[in-house]
């Protein structure tokens, strides 16, 4: 089953059997096939840190503390399975 986390590139797709996941919240998606809730982060393709996402005006920016502003298709999308759900 769905055990460590992993980084899925892709937003919404599951890490292990790489269907798409439901967004049960805004940052915890659920795979159906694997029976998993995972936690939704955002990664800097450029130094693989955390990145921060701002909300406005229907827009959404990712902002690296190292690189500045990151372009939405350039995201990297990481799942942490949650345990105990």
């Amino acid at each position: 089953m769905c055990s460590e986390h992993h980084i899925s590139g892709t937003e919404g797709i599951c890490p292990i059997c790489h269907q798409q996941m439901e967004r049960i919240k805004p940052t915890i998606c659920y795979c159906q096939h694997c029976k998993q809730n995972y936690n939704e982060q955002y990664v800097c393709p450029l130094c693989s840190s955390a990145l921060q996402q701002i909300k406005g005006c229907g827009a959404i920016n990712y902002i690296c503390r190292n690189d500045g502003l990151i372009s939405t298709s350039k995201v990297k999308f990481h799942y942490l399975p949650i345990s105990g759900e």
